[in-house]
């Protein structure tokens, strides 16, 4: 399947203004309004291995250890 490719309009600032005027104008029908886009910090959790553990395990799945 293929697909177009949108990273980067994700990761350049000046694409991501020009996307934010473009969904404001589509969700509200005015020319004046800009959609926010979110932006997350999410800090991924690492075990004393170095191994990232995934959100809710209790034990490293690459050393065992208990986390």
């Amino acid at each position: 399947m293929e697909g177009f490719d949108l990273t980067r309009y994700q990761e350049d600032d000046g694409e991501q203004a020009k996307i934010a005027k473009i969904m404001g104008k589509m969700l509200s029908g005015r020319s004046d309004y800009e959609a926010v886009i979110e932006k997350r910090d999410e800090k991924v959790k690492k075990c004393g291995c170095g191994w990232p553990i995934d959100a809710g395990a209790k034990f490293c799945c690459e050393c065992g250890a208990k986390c």
